[in-house]
């Protein structure tokens, strides 16, 4: 048996039965924003007594900013093929569900599952990603957070002998939010290790840099100016699925929590790129005028923060201050 859509140019083929009592010939979810549990990797729309769950790597849904010519934000587009490893399963139940009972511990025993079809592997999931532009809560990226738009294609969707084929579904956005927001005081720490960090929150930035040449304890009158070079001048973003402490970078026993969500990596530098720029001043007693410690002002220059996915820049970056008591 063959049937054409005309909703949205979706085509569906629904071939054979399972038990002789074929029920579903299609999906009935529109396309909308789409839920994640916080607990797992599923994706799931619903409508009703309808689910669809996608679960797939989250690191497909990739958080990136693409502009123009112009700088103007734009989408982009990228293919994922479902493997064996992964889901793509509809179920229908007896009746309607929401968010609490999908992402409950102990599901709720009234509801159960009437008829589930289970999509093959080599579907192809096509995201479209666009970053959301927010001026005011984008943090240093000016991004709130990003809308991917999900479409399934050439989807086989088995239930005993029953197969309901598409060869265009559209799932719907999954909206992530932007986590680079770099709120950051100017106050920078030490480990004993002379590891220096800033943090807030869930997020830090890890300055490794060459302690001995770069914060001696003498007054500049210019700049001591050194580049990223990824070994012994280091700088790292970093945010975390939790509020971070500064026993996670100074312990000697590495830390297994809170999980790293995102990384960032300064591009090491050459010319007038990736540069390190330390100037140090003397600090005196308020009471006594005698000279009481230093500060070292640590600030960047021209310098490209990269991950996989995306990047972001500084024309010039202030670290912060790093003191010192005698």
């Amino acid at each position: 048996m063959k049937r054409i859509l005309g909703f949205i140019g979706l085509l569906v083929f629904v071939f054979g039965c399972d038990d002789g009592d074929l029920s579903i010939t299609t999906f009935n979810l529109p396309s909308q924003n789409l839920n994640k549990c916080s607990d797992n990797t599923f994706i799931y729309n619903v409508n009703g007594n309808e689910v669809l769950l996608l679960d797939i790597p989250l690191s497909e849904f990739k958080n990136q900013i693409n502009k123009d010519n112009e700088g103007n934000i734009i989408s982009d587009t990228y293919t994922y093929v479902l493997t064996e490893n992964d889901k793509l399963i509809y179920r229908l139940y007896n009746g309607n569900v929401n968010s609490s009972f999908l992402c409950s511990d102990f599901p709720s025993s009234e509801l159960v599952v009437v008829e589930e079809w289970k999509a093959l592997a080599g579907a192809i999931i096509e995201i479209t990603t666009i970053a959301n532009a927010d001026s005011e809560n984008g943090g240093i990226l000016g991004v709130s957070g990003y809308t991917h738009h999900i479409v399934i294609k050439e989807v086989i969707f088995t239930k005993g002998n029953g197969k309901i084929v598409y060869e265009e579904y559209i799932f719907g956005n999954y909206i992530t939010s932007n986590l680079v927001k770099f709120n950051f005081s100017d106050v920078v720490q030490k480990c004993p290790n002379n590891l220096l960090y800033k943090l807030d929150l869930k997020e830090s930035l890890v300055v490794q840099l060459d302690y001995e040449h770069l914060f001696p304890n003498e007054v500049t009158s210019t700049p001591r100016v050194t580049y990223i070079n990824g070994t012994t001048n280091r700088i790292i973003y970093k945010v975390f699925d939790d509020n971070i402490t500064g026993a996670y970078f100074c312990s000697t026993i590495p830390q297994t929590s809170p999980n790293v969500v995102e990384e960032w990596y300064a591009q090491n530098g050459e010319e007038d790129s990736g540069i390190i720029e330390v100037t140090t001043e003397a600090v005196y007693d308020e009471v006594t005028g005698n000279l009481a410690g230093y500060i070292h002002h640590i600030t960047l220059i021209n310098v490209l923060f990269y991950n996989s996915n995306s990047a972001f820049h500084f024309g010039g970056y202030y670290v912060g201050g790093y003191g010192v008591e005698l």
